[in-house]
């Protein structure tokens, strides 16, 4: 359901409930026409008495109204086409108001007797009448086919047996019903003549359907190549209107069947009743029975928010159940005394199963609760608290270190819910902020108010220390971000002596054999042995590195050739026991197709190979290529994963071993 803003105010409901009142009241019977044209050659005309029903509680009205049908040709196929033109004389009814340009669909109903039985409604297009006020109706002759069954046989008179005129007004569709009391009679005669075709079949459901729902509907035996439309008839087959179908998706294959669905229009459209559905592609055209039966709620009405506080900004979701379907829905805030926020109102209409949602934005920081009712019925006023909450958005880049062009994952806490945040990337000082400097971003913010997701630098972006900037509504955060061709992480980056710490290096020389020492704070080395690793094709390692030196503040990796990189990122020690490390991450966890993952470990069995790869939320390996690495003598590795198949539901690392280890961990495609 789309939500949309209602007119302004308590006071723009009030004026909104005049309008539809007022548009109640233009409604009126559009079933006649003073045009006097000349009977053509075959016409029939009669001037029965018509009793019209007035719609929107308007009344009704009797008297005369002169019929002058025409019909064409004299014979017809069985299941052929008829062409009518009808002239209607004036309607009993008269318009209250003048009203300009409102569209009209006239419709003739003619009951058939002796060589076929049954109903058909002739249908006009729709045309834009301007309507006097006090004064007889006039619409236009108009012109319209339909086909006679497939099994008639003979002489077919045809009689009138109402008129049913369709206007819309204020985006409503209104019908008024003249039917003939008395002084009826035929208009004309054709003959069925000629061998029939197999006639096409029809088959609707058997159990209620709902208005505004699809209707699955099936056939055989229809015109290959033809388009089928749907319409809805009363029981006897008459009032047929394609209007009471809002959309559709038949078909007709190469063998004649028939298959697809109907959408029916809303409860005000198609109220509970027994109908006939009809279908016509053109030549054929078949008939079947339908029952309409709106929902009607089980139990008392029930709303609830998705957050029950938050802070300026937030965009809420209001949901309830046991509404009946196709309401108006009416959310609106209210402040501490019960006063209506009337800014904050938001309307939208129910579902087709009684329940619906709405997006409620936290616009005024003086509401208190939500309030919704239906249709404006103050019977229905429902009422529950909200809390507006201070701003206070935490933002933090985890590693805080990434590649130009690299992705890398952003969380926090205290957002705006619902809301689209925004990345940008400033000087180190928070100056200077420009979104161009971020080429990706899947940031969003959950119902709780918790930001997730993954930014991308651009990959222009100079090596630096940044800030990363991410507003969302009238909240704002920043945490420092250092964008590097070459950089290092240790996890962790602090512990007591004896902490096993994971040093990653990302954008060193393929194959290349990097050091790893301890720094004390004057820059010498620390008594803790050397460590080495060579360097994986993508330029990535993983290495394990024991720090057992008290004067540790930081761990340098430098690559072993002339003129190496040398890249240091600093460690504290600390005390209390060493902890056990991770054994499998990936870094980001999450992020679009094509998010290139840094896939590490450590545990594994020295020397073996793991192969890592895709996996879909079965289990079964994803389309993606998988890609190997050789474990280092400390059990530990490092590569870059693809995520390129939107399957992906894991990444999993196995050894290449008889009972190889093999862990997996979640990743999110977003």
């Amino acid at each position: 359901m789309f939500a949309h803003r209602r007119p302004t105010g308590r006071r723009g409901r009030q004026t909104w409930r005049r309008a539809v009142a007022l548009g109640a009241g233009a409604v009126l019977a559009w079933t006649g026409g003073t045009v006097a044209l000349a009977p053509l050659a075959h016409a029939g005309t009669i001037t029965p008495t018509v009793h019209c029903t007035l719609p929107a509680g308007q009344g009704q009205a009797d008297g005369p109204q002169q019929f002058s049908i025409e019909l064409t040709p004299d014979v017809v196929d069985p299941g052929g086409k008829v062409h009518a033109k009808v002239t209607l004389g004036p309607s009993p009814a008269t318009s209250g108001l003048s009203l300009n340009d409102v569209p009209t669909t006239p419709s003739v109903d003619l009951a058939m007797s002796g060589g076929a039985t049954g109903t058909v409604t002739v249908t006009g297009p729709e045309v834009s009448l301007d309507v006097p006020s006090g004064q007889p109706i006039e619409i236009p002759p108009y012109e319209g086919d339909f086909l006679i069954p497939a099994a008639a046989s003979g002489p077919i008179t045809f009689t009138p047996l109402r008129n049913l005129t369709r206007t819309k007004v204020l985006g409503s569709t209104y019908e008024t019903a003249c039917v003939v009391t008395a002084g009826g009679g035929s208009i004309g005669t054709v003959k069925a003549e000629g061998s029939a075709g197999q006639p096409a079949t029809l088959i609707a459901p058997a159990a209620p359907a709902r208005p505004h729902t699809a209707v699955a509907l099936s056939g055989s035996r229809w015109t290959v190549g033809a388009t089928p439309v749907p319409s809805l008839c009363a029981a006897d087959g008459g009032g047929c209107d394609a209007g009471k179908f809002a959309s559709g998706s038949l078909t007709i294959n190469g063998s004649g069947q028939l298959s697809g669905s109907a959408v029916l229009a809303e409860a005000g459209a198609v109220p509970d009743g027994s109908y006939l559905v009809k279908v016509g592609d053109g030549t054929k055209e078949a008939t079947a029975p339908l029952t309409v039966k709106a929902f009607v709620p089980a139990g008392p009405r029930a709303i609830a928010l998705s957050r029950g506080s938050g802070p300026v900004g937030s965009v809420i979701t209001v949901t309830g159940s046991d509404y009946y379907q196709d309401r108006w829905i009416n959310t609106v805030g209210l402040d501490a005394s019960g006063a209506t926020l009337d800014d904050t109102a938001v309307y939208v209409k129910s579902r087709p199963d009684g329940t619906f949602a709405v997006d409620f934005t936290v616009s005024d920081p003086a509401i208190a609760a939500v309030q919704v009712d239906e249709g404006n019925d103050p019977a229905t006023l429902l009422t529950t608290p909200f809390t507006v909450t201070e701003a206070t958005a935490t933002l933090s880049a985890g590693v805080a270190k990434v590649k130009p062009g690299g992705t890398i994952s952003v969380s926090g806490d205290g957002w705006p819910s619902g809301v689209t945040p925004a990345a940008a990337l400033c000087a180190a000082d928070g100056t200077g902020c420009d979104t161009a400097k971020i080429s990706g971003s899947t940031l969003r913010i959950t119902a709780d108010g918790t930001l997730a997701g993954t930014v991308t630098p651009a990959g222009s972006t100079a090596r630096g220390v940044y800030a990363l900037q991410v507003t969302a509504g009238t909240a704002q955060a920043l945490t420092q971000l250092t964008v590097a061709p070459t950089f290092v992480v240790l996890t962790p980056d602090a512990g007591p002596k004896g902490t096993a710490v994971t040093v990653l290096g990302q954008g060193f020389a393929k194959v290349a054999t990097v050091s790893i020492v301890g720094l004390r704070a004057n820059g010498s080395q620390t008594s803790d042995p050397v460590r080495t690793k060579v360097v994986g094709l993508d330029g990535a390692f993983s290495q394990t590195f024991t720090v057992n030196a008290a004067d540790t503040v930081a761990l340098r990796v430098r690559e072993v050739l002339v003129n190496p990189r040398t890249e240091t990122a600093a460690f504290t020690v600390q005390d209390g026991t060493a902890p056990a490390g991770a054994s499998f991450a990936l870094s980001p966890p999450e992020g679009p197709p094509g998010t290139v993952v840094q896939v590490t470990g450590r545990g594994f069995a020295p020397v073996a190979t793991v192969s890592v790869t895709g996996r879909t939320a079965d289990g079964k390996q994803t389309s993606d290529s998988y890609v190997t690495r050789v474990i280092g003598l400390d059990g530990t590795f490092a590569l870059n994963f693809t995520v390129r198949d939107r399957a992906t539901k894991a990444i999993r690392a196995c050894e290449v071993l008889v009972n190889g280890k093999t862990v997996q961990k979640m990743f999110t495609v977003s």
